[in-house]
């Protein structure tokens, strides 16, 4: 009778067209691996998470690794849906003088733990490495974490000792005064890329380079930037004619802030540029500026809501004479800018309202609107929304010649317009475990796949 049943079996999963028949030495293979000691080390961690701290991980930094902190920290169980968390923590940066960061550990106390908060700060050096950064980053939230659990009762003992070599003492900036430093808190970046790309009837190559220094200081922030790009673009047309567009764009800028008050800022602005897209041959440019911050800028990393008057002195040389038969000419302008940035537990949000005008022409003007708001709605769905609208009466670049097709099919010039939108908008929605405690390290290549 047994006999019997095999042979059925057997005839089953082997015989042709079966799906089962290439996957059973796999699923033999896969059973073995699986032995009763691996089995029993899964319980035994399950068992000790069962009543671990939950924590939601809410870090939009560029330094953020959420693999690694959940690989380091294993002594708390991470959830997906803040709803479910004992505590929400909120990693924002700020970047110092000296290159470096400025990382602030918001914990914020979720259910059982509401209004129990806490912050800590972690400074990193510019010559801090990626892996020295994560490591004091995965310190600095173990010890703040290690509070909580002690809290909610969790037994167990912490083991902390990471730390950033060379970096001063977590939560301290250092100034002028208190360091050596033989380059007098400068920071210096220079950049350079070509890109090539073509066929047998069309190429395309661009180059590009950048130059940026800085310093930055209690009372004085300053910034230079200087950046360039040529391109040109070749395509053979039906005829076997040949068309070519290049396009050139270059710009310096540089701003110079002191700092008045805990709310209060002074500035000047200055830079000279060209650009095809614009059909400018020369461009310059100086502002005064004075911004209002109506929170202190300290809490800049969570929530800024700011206003910006600058005036301003322009000049420009058409490369093509304009609509209102100008080669150059001198024109003084003033903008107001208001400017609102929260990034609270229930989401991120950003919004700016610009005005500019000419002070020699009052009705060339524009006006523009923007925002970003992603929203956690319910749990596990979330609103990502962008939008922006821009009035314009102020295009006083606009060649006199017009635009032939093959200007408007290359976009090679800015077109006459007296207004521009956009508008992009998403959901997302996540459901199934809350637990986010395991890391498979498994087939990642270190990009992304491609498939095709």
């Amino acid at each position: 009778m047994m006999e019997e049943a095999s042979s059925e079996r057997d005839a089953l999963v082997n015989r042709p067209g079966s799906i089962w028949a290439p996957w059973i030495p796999l699923a033999l293979l896969l059973c073995l691996a699986a032995s009763p000691a691996d089995s029993r080390a899964q319980a035994q961690e399950g068992q000790i998470r069962e009543n671990a701290l939950r924590v939601f991980l809410d870090c939009n930094t560029f330094r953020c690794d959420s693999d690694y902190f959940r690989t380091e920290i294993g002594f708390v169980n991470w959830v997906r849906d803040r709803t479910v968390a004992d505590v929400h923590l909120l990693i924002t940066s700020s970047e110092t003088g000296g290159g470096g960061d400025v990382f602030s550990l918001d914990f914020i106390g979720v259910g059982t733990l509401e209004d129990d908060d806490d912050r800590l700060q972690l400074t990193t050096a510019s010559s801090s490495t990626d892996e020295e950064i994560l490591s004091a980053l995965t310190g600095v939230i173990a010890a703040g974490l290690a509070r909580y659990s002690v809290l909610i009762g969790q037994p167990g003992t912490f083991a902390i000792t990471s730390a950033v070599a060379g970096a001063p003492d977590a939560g301290q900036l250092v100034g002028p005064g208190q360091v050596e430093d033989p380059w007098d808190f400068w920071v210096f970046e220079v950049g350079s890329e070509m890109e090539l790309e073509g066929e047998e009837t069309e190429n395309e190559r661009s180059y590009e380079g950048s130059f940026e220094a800085r310093r930055t200081t209690d009372t004085w922030k300053f910034e230079f930037e200087a950046d360039g790009s040529f391109s040109r673009d070749e395509r053979e047309l039906s005829d076997s004619s040949i068309v070519v567009d290049d396009r050139t764009s270059w710009n310096t800028n540089f701003l110079l802030v002191y700092s008045l008050a805990d709310h209060w800022s002074a500035g000047t602005l200055a830079g000279v540029g060209a650009s095809t897209r614009r059909n400018q041959e020369l461009g310059a440019n100086a502002a005064a500026a004075l911004e209002y911050s109506f929170f202190p800028y300290a809490e800049a990393p969570r929530r800024s809501l700011t206003a910006r008057y600058d005036l301003q002195l322009q000049y420009f040389d058409w490369e093509e004479e304009t609509i209102y038969r100008r080669t150059a000419e001198t024109r003084p302008s003033h903008q107001l800018r208001l400017a609102l940035f929260q990034r609270q537990p229930w989401g991120e949000t950003s919004v700016s309202l610009d005005g500019t005008q000419f002070l020699d022409d009052l009705g060339k003007w524009s006006l523009s609107l923007n925002g970003d708001i992603e929203l956690r709605i319910i749990r596990g769905l979330n609103l990502d929304v962008r939008a922006g609208a821009q009035l314009l009466e102020d295009q006083i670049f606009i060649s006199r010649e017009g635009l032939t097709d093959e200007d408007i099919l290359f976009g090679r010039f800015e077109r006459p317009t007296s207004y521009t939108y956009y508008l992009s908008t998403g959901l997302s929605f996540e459901f199934g475990s809350i637990f986010n405690n395991v890391v498979s390290n498994r087939f990642n290549t270190g990009g992304d796949d491609d498939f095709q």
